[in-house]
């Protein structure tokens, strides 16, 4: 029958809008109406097809009282046979197979919302909801085209029931009575049924259904219902919308009238309380296991696997033995759907989990059990994924990929994995899959994104490991084929990086990630810059230095002296030029650092005078006021500073040459301040002048106007000194001059003396006028036809003697500018030997000529003298050489140094392969060094042209080495010429000529008088025959074989003439060298730059030897020139690279002999300028060496305090220079000087070590905050800056911090933190308990106590949190047999947790940044956080670095600390960075598998979970067990994903709610039991706002 229509449910049964099949899927062409070509068989006798729908109840008709009278339809069983037709339930079925003739008959079946009076507003929902309406018709369609209305709007949206899904057994029986002529006997009265699918309320009331009975309000009609309707709303009283205070004051104002609207209000609450408790126990009971045959099992699987087969009656018989890695198979091979892979896997694990609680086991023991059983399944779960990752290639692996990706997803969402086990298992996978299967979990890993970023432990992990994956993905894509891969990595990191950013703070792994995590960003992005830049900061809080750093910043001073040490290697003047005026804003003192640099004897060489000259000339065309930078310099005294004035001196007049310097200005300054005329009583000597006035006197006056020196010759009368001595002093010189180079400068006067005077004695005004008059006397010689320099024609000027000489006393006065003008003028002769000297010299000079810029144009102009003799026909091998040598140095000539080497190869080549002369048969017979005409001969067959074989090679050779071991008085030739000899003989057999060489060296080496060797080696070295180096390696080659050694006599000594041959000749020495002995000097010094490690060898194997008992027979005159030879070249290496050199000798000479130190210590104290003497080291020496320490002698006064230390003395005074050293630390830091540190960085461990404890102590000895009295302002202030400066000094020596940790800090910090936190909880207890505004001076008073409070505040915990990044690892020591360590670590966790997370007063901890340890104060209203990191943040930052290390027991403690017994610091569990960080705190699944037996499972539907009466809830203990998930403060029982009302659910006990309700995600199962019944879901699905569909 049909039922009544104010039963509110449609009589079809089905609404047409939303039709279902058997899946749960709708059927679209159904629902569309389309035509069924196999129209349903059935087994009654079939009506014949007739023209209108007889079967279909139109409601428009009358007929509707008789089928109201109808017996309602007998409910059917649920189960339908899976072989009936899905189609069966559909509306279309009825009636599809009529004849429609008309368009009457396109409308056989009325809308189902018609009935209810609702517009229709869509003309194609009106034909969704026709059956039949898509079949086609062209009459209905044109009448429908021809008749269109305009659109109403939408209808009221139906209740959500209305479209509960469709009963099919209602709907075939509809089918059938269509089809039926014959109507049902009534056996029954018509009674009103309720509709199944209507809402059930509490009571057993259904909602919205009320049939008709004649006594409901509804019902009775009268004027009121008729004119206004009718209103389920009572009447509210006019009373109820005015204000309740007359009515409520008469009672409230009595006594009792609180305690009674206590009463009310206490009422309500239980009231609510009751009616949101839950109290009904669940009911829910797994669908049962059946054993089943294998081909039963088989069908049941390929039924499973058919979505049209309702899961209900397939939970009848789901089959035993189908459970773990077997299940997850099954499922892949049947091609289930998820969906229901996923209900059987609920089904198997629901029925595991309960068989534990069925054997009678133990709460304990059963939560133990389902644990374990829950990782098991994970594990399966992990191994099932795998398995099908590692079948990569076999047949549908894309389709089984997909599938399994989905599968282990959906488990995973479902809440049915170990969510730890699982996504840690994931981390491990990916970090151990290699490239080719990386792209796999990559595209996984999109799927556990957020799961994997949620909690610190896992998304650091996450950062590091794609990090990794990408550097070796760059490393090993050489032609770019992992591109694709590489960027997908790079756009995961970027991902990471940008959303994520705590996750990128990697304490330990930073410095090795940065720059390619940079360049996965887009740095042109400012987000993305400023992020990096954030991203960077913070990880450099966290991190401990590992190796010794001076400061972070380097400070400007020091940037620029190494702008001037590097033009040394790049003589680009003009970029330092540029670098140094923006280095330094000062000006003056930027000129001040260069005249010390210039000065200083920390560095070597002539060519800082050239180099400060270009730079002073640079900076004045610029804008800087070089003079009185310069005369400020002076008159500031540096007679204690050990400065070389000289070399300023040298400058000045440089400028002046160049008329840079202002003589006038200077002088005016000079007259100015009155100098001169206080000198009167000064001594004679200008020695004793004040540096300002010497500067008077070194001035050259040959430039100057006639005036100015003439007012420079009246201030030196002024200040005692007569000009007339200058002038005799220049005339003698020039006397002197001229008789050694009579043919140059012509003969002076007869009054004038030729005397030798020394260089030191010598002015710059005297060696300027000198120079420039032996420059005119080169220059104005008279010209040949030839071009070159002579007086008479065919008669040079400038001989080899003469600009021997004239070098000499340049470089004796050190004007290499006057130097390189007369080498500019000698490239005019036409002597090779004078141009290969001239080309010697200029390499000797190179720095120097390179700075004034006048290397490469010599060069060029050498060239082109060789060009020119090299078409008269003149060879000239010297030259040649020569200027290869030099054409090495210069970059750009490299061509030009090919071409002369093609010219080296052709004479050699020439010389080798030319025909013996007839000259040559001969030679053995006549051939002897004692002839006459030796010379003659030797030139007649060196120099012929002609060939020569090895025979007469030999005889050559020989009686050339018989005369070179001869005594010079005895032969006619000189050792220098013998040797150029010997270089001319070995082009024409270059391989025999050194077989030769070699052999006799070795004979002389394994001779019994070796005192030969130092007078021949020079020589031979000299000409190219042999090098330095390889000497050196023949000399070390033969003591190393035992066999060798045992013939050479005294093999000691040859370590000493290996020092003896590097040692260049003193300075005060005449330097008048020739050619080859020039050359070998040049040698020297390019041996001593190039090879300084072999140099320190050589000095430290002579030194051991002096001691030696090989050495006893030597003089102590011989032990002293040892001595002095040593320490000259210690102290030309220190000072050529004093970085490289002091860390040499602190590693090897220091730790050598006890004579190694004591050559050192002299060549340090000659350096410093003082002498220790013999005396052991001393508290005064180190005092003495920390005031000279300075940007220049820093690392010589690092060196001399290690020999201190080092020194054989007892503790206590290595103990006393720890103790000058702290101080000295103490007074820099303070200063704001990083002197100390230098000091400090090369002394050893121990040492460091005692300094930083020292500090430590002394920083823990300070306390928190003082004690309040009258200076405490004062005092507070004072003892943070000592606390800052403590801790400086402990942050600049933190690389002596062990790794393994320093016992018993840690503690301390952890006191510390504790005292921190007491302090600012009794602190704001005090402060929010003042109830009273104070006013005059108390709120003064009181609001500048806050101020200093919080001040305190922010820089105790700042630095707290410094100490604790550098004593990191002393947290990380293994715990004692007790556990005070972990004690320790969680009560530093908390503290740092409680203070961060504290609200303070103006949020101090979030405005304050760590950028300053001191807090910035803030103007009244600015509230914007200051730039940097900001403290808050850092904190945070600190303790991840901590929980990075700590296990997760600890993490736990922590948190259930925080939840239970830190009520003041509550609201901190809500924040989201404290769950980041202590999180996970039982994830998923784990975390119910642990609770207790007490904890319910859900209920059935309809009501919500309980406490079961039996459990130890409702026991009535003090203190009820709670579940350890929820004790941790997060609420951790529902699916991660879920954002509904069951969220908000809890467990009560006594009214107090002891933690998260959990919800059992193997308990949510539909379609669990056969019968559809209340128990369907252990919590109903309105709880997740969700709607049941059939599956």
């Amino acid at each position: 029958m049909i039922p009544h229509s104010s039963a509110g449910v449609q009589p079809w049964g089905h609404p047409l809008r939303a039709v279902h099949s058997a899946s749960g899927l709708t059927d679209i062409p159904h629902a569309l109406g389309q035509p069924d070509l196999h129209p349903e068989q059935s087994s009654m006798p079939a009506p014949q097809p007739q023209t209108g729908p007889s079967a279909v109840i139109d409601l428009t008709a009358n007929g509707g009282e008789a089928q109201e009278r109808e017996h309602p339809a007998k409910r059917l069983r649920l189960d339908i046979h899976s072989g009936s037709n899905a189609r069966d339930g559909s509306p279309a079925s009825a009636g599809l197979g009529e004849p429609k003739s008309t368009p009457v008959s396109t409308s056989s079946k009325p809308p189902p919302l018609s009935w209810r009076g609702r517009p229709v507003w869509s003309f194609q929902a009106l034909l969704s909801e026709v059956p039949g309406a898509g079949e086609p018709n062209v009459e209905s369609t044109t009448a429908a085209a021809q008749d269109v209305k305009p659109l109403s709007p939408p209808s009221f949206p139906a209740p959500p029931w209305k479209h509960s899904p469709a009963d099919p057994t209602a709907s075939s029986a509809a089918g059938l009575r269509g089809v039926t002529p014959a109507k049902e006997v009534r056996t029954t009265p018509y009674h009103i049924e309720v509709p199944s699918v209507a809402p059930v309320l509490r009571g057993d009331k259904v909602a919205d259904f009320l049939p008709w009975t004649g006594n409901h309000p509804e019902d009775v009609l009268n004027e009121q219902t008729a004119k206004q309707g009718y209103y389920d709303r009572t009447q509210v009283s006019q009373n109820e919308s005015n204000t309740a205070r007359p009515s409520l004051y008469a009672q409230l104002k009595h006594r009792s009238g609180l305690q009674m609207l206590s009463s009310v209000f206490a009422a309500a609450l239980e009231k609510r309380q009751g009616h949101s408790m839950v109290t009904a126990p669940s009911t829910f009971k797994p669908p049962p296991r059946v054993t089943l045959t294998d081909n039963k099992r088989e069908a049941w699987l390929r039924d499973l696997a058919n979505p049209t087969v309702p899961l209900r009656r397939l939970s009848r018989t789901i089959p035993h033995g189908i459970r773990g890695r077997v299940l997850l198979d099954q499922c892949l091979t049947k091609w289930v759907p998820v969906g229901r892979a996923v209900w059987l896997a609920k089904c198997v694990g629901a029925n595991e989990i309960r068989a534990f609680k069925r054997k009678g086991t133990s709460g304990a023991l059963a939560i133990g059990l389902e644990a374990k059983w829950v990782r098991d399944w994970t594990t399966n779960v992990q191994q099932f994924l795998d398995g099908v990752i590692t079948s990569c290639g076999v047949a549908d692996w894309k389709l089984k990929m997909t599938y399994a990706v989905s599968l282990t997803a959906r488990l995973f969402f479902e809440q049915l994995l170990d969510h730890d086990q699982y996504l840690g298992w994931f981390l491990s996978s990916l970090e151990a899959a290699p490239l080719n299967t990386l792209p796999v979990w990559l595209l996984m890993l999109g799927i556990y994104w957020n799961h994997l970023l949620r909690y610190r432990k896992r998304g650091r992990r996450l950062a590091e490991l794609l990090l990794e994956k990408l550097s070796k993905a760059n490393k090993l894509d050489s032609s770019n084929t992992l591109r694709p891969l590489a960027d997908r990595l790079s756009l995961h990191i970027r991902k990471l990086t940008l959303e994520h950013t705590s996750s990128a703070v990697l304490p330990h792994s930073w410095d090795k990630y940065k720059d390619l995590l940079s360049s996965c960003l887009n740095m042109k992005d400012s987000v993305h810059r400023a992020v990096i830049q954030n991203l960077s900061e913070r990880n450099a809080r966290v991190q401990r230095p590992r190796k010794c750093q001076e400061t972070a910043n380097q400070p400007p001073q020091q940037r620029v002296i190494q702008l001037f040490d590097s033009i040394r290697s790049t003589h680009d003047v003009t970029a330092v030029s540029i670098a140094s005026l923006s280095a330094i804003d000062d000006k003056a003192a930027l000129v001040f650092k260069l005249l010390e640099w210039v000065s200083t004897p920390f560095r070597h060489g002539i060519c800082r005078v050239y180099t400060g000259a270009r730079l002073l000339r640079k900076w004045k065309v610029a804008g800087v006021d070089v003079d009185s930078c310069i005369i400020s310099f002076l008159a500031e005294g540096h007679d204690g500073s050990h400065l070389n004035m000289d070399n300023i001196y040298h400058i000045i007049s440089e400028l002046v040459r160049s008329q840079t310097f202002s003589v006038g200005r200077y002088l005016q300054w000079l007259m100015a301040k009155g100098v001169a005329d206080c000198s009167k009583d000064s001594h004679q000597h200008h020695k004793h002048l004040s540096d300002d006035l010497e500067l008077l006197l070194q001035l050259p006056v040959s430039r100057l106007p006639d005036h100015v020196r003439n007012l420079r010759n009246t201030l030196l009368h002024r200040a005692g000194i007569e000009v007339s001595k200058e002038e005799a002093m220049i005339a003698t010189l020039k006397a002197s001059i001229a008789q050694r180079l009579p043919n140059i400068f012509s003969s002076v006067t007869d009054s004038a003396m030729s005397c030798d005077v020394a260089q030191s004695e010598l002015t710059w005004a005297v060696k300027s006028e000198i120079g420039q008059w032996i420059r005119r006397g080169v220059t104005e010689g008279r010209r040949g036809s030839t071009g070159k320099f002579q007086i008479a024609i065919g008669q040079p000027v400038l001989s080899a003697d003469e600009f021997y000489s004239i070098r000499d006393i340049l470089e004796g006065f050190g004007d290499l500018s006057m130097l390189a003008d007369v080498l500019n003028q000698a490239t005019n002769c036409d002597d090779g030997l004078i141009l290969a000297s001239a080309a010697d010299t200029v390499n000797y000079h190179f720095q120097s000529f390179s700075v004034i810029g006048a290397s490469t144009g010599l060069f060029r102009r050498f060239v082109e003298s060789y060009a020119r003799l090299k078409r008269l026909g003149v060879t000239s091998l010297d030259l040649i050489l020569s200027l290869i040598d030099l054409g090495l140095h210069l970059p750009g000539e490299f061509n030009t140094v090919a071409l002369l080497r093609q010219d080296l190869g052709r004479i050699e080549n020439k010389s080798s392969m030319a025909a013996p002369s007839p000259l040559s048969d001969h030679i053995p017979a006549t051939f002897n060094e004692t002839d006459s005409l030796f010379p003659e001969k030797l030139d007649q067959l060196l120099f012929s042209g002609g060939g020569m074989d090895e025979s007469t090679m030999d005889a050559i050779f020989n009686a050339l080495i018989t005369s070179l071991g001869r005594a010079e008085d005895r032969v006619k030739l000189s050792a220098n010429d013998i040797c150029r000899y010997l270089a001319y003989l070995r082009p024409f057999h270059p391989k025999h000529f050194d077989i030769m060489l070699i052999r006799w060296i070795c004979g002389l080496l394994k001779s019994s008088t070796r005192t030969m060797l130092s007078r021949v080696l020079p020589p031979l070295i000299g000409v190219g025959c042999v090098t330095i180096q390889a000497f050196i390696f023949l000399v070390r080659r033969l003591l190393q074989s035992e066999k060798v050694a045992s013939m050479i006599p005294h093999p000691n000594d040859l370590k000493i003439d290996l020092l003896q041959l590097l040692v260049p000749p003193p300075a005060g020495q005449s330097r008048y060298f020739d050619m080859v002995t020039y050359r070998f000097h040049l040698s020297q010094k390019e041996f001593l730059s190039k090879h300084p490690e072999e140099t320190f060898n050589i000095i430290r194997d002579a030194i051991a030897l002096i001691d030696s008992q090989d050495q006893d027979n030597h003089s102590d005159q011989g032990q002293m020139n040892l001595n002095q030879n040593a320490m000259v070249l210690l102290q030309i290496l220190l000072t050529k690279n004093p970085e490289s050199a002091v860390q040499y000798c602190t590693e090897k000479l220091i730790t050598q002999h006890s004579t190694s130190m004591m050559v050192l210590t002299k060549a340090l104290d000659t350096l410093l300028g003082f002498d220790t003497g013999p005396d052991p080291p001393n508290v005064s020496v180190a005092e003495k060496v920390i005031e000279l320490t300075n940007d220049f002698s820093l690392p010589f006064c690092q060196l001399k305090l290690q020999t201190l230390f080092n020194a054989e003395a007892g503790s206590n005074v290595k103990n006393e220079i720890v103790d000058v050293m702290f101080k000295a630390a103490i007074a820099d830091s303070r200063s704001r000087r990083s002197n100390w540190v230098g000091l400090v960085r090369l002394m050893n461990q121990d040492a460091v070590r005692q300094i930083r404890e020292r500090a430590e102590k002394s920083f823990f000895a300070i306390p928190l905050f003082e004690e309040a009295n009258e200076g405490r302002s004062m005092n507070n202030g004072t003892s943070l800056e000592t606390a800052k400066l403590y801790l400086t000094i402990i942050e600049k020596l933190a690389y002596s911090i062990p790794d393994s940790g320093v016992q018993g800090v840690g503690s301390v910090l952890v006191e510390k933190m504790d005292l921190l936190l007491h302090k600012l909880v009794s602190m704001q207890t005090s402060y929010n308990g003042s109830t009273e505004m104070r006013h005059g001076i108390d709120a003064e008073q009181v609001i500048q106590s806050r101020t200093e409070f919080e001040r305190s505040l922010a820089f105790w915990f700042s630095a707290l949190l410094r100490m604790i990044v550098l004593h990191r690892s002393a947290f990380s020591i293994p715990p004692a047999p007790k556990s005070s360590a972990s004690q320790e670590q969680t009560r530093l966790l908390i503290s740092i947790f409680c203070i961060t997370l504290a609200r303070l007063p103006d949020s101090v901890l979030r405005l304050f940044p760590t950028a300053d340890y001191f807090p910035h104060s803030m103007r009244q209203g600015d509230h914007r956080p200051c730039p940097g990191i900001l403290l808050q943040t850092h904190a945070l930052d600190v303790a991840a670095s901590l929980i990075d290390m700590f296990p997760d027991e600890l993490r736990h403690q922590c948190a259930r600390f925080l939840k239970d017994k830190c009520s003041p610091f509550a609201q901190s569990q809500n924040d989201s960075r404290f769950l980041y960080l202590l999180g996970p705190l039982g994830d998923g699944p784990t975390s119910n598998a642990t609770l207790p037996v007490s904890i319910p499972s859900p209920a059935a539907s309809g009501s919500t979970p309980a406490p079961t009466p039996s459990g130890s809830l409702t026991a009535g203990p003090s203190n009820p067990p709670q579940p350890a998930s929820a004790s941790l403060g997060v609420p951790t029982g529902l699916p991660e994903g879920l954002n509904c009302g069951a969220s908000h659910l809890c467990l009560q006990y006594r009214g107090r709610a002891i933690g998260a309700y959990p919800v059992r995600p193997w308990e949510l199962l539909e379609d669990a039991a056969p019968i559809a019944g209340t128990n369907d879901t252990a919590v109903s699905l309105g709880y997740f706002d969700a709607r049941r569909v059939r599956a």
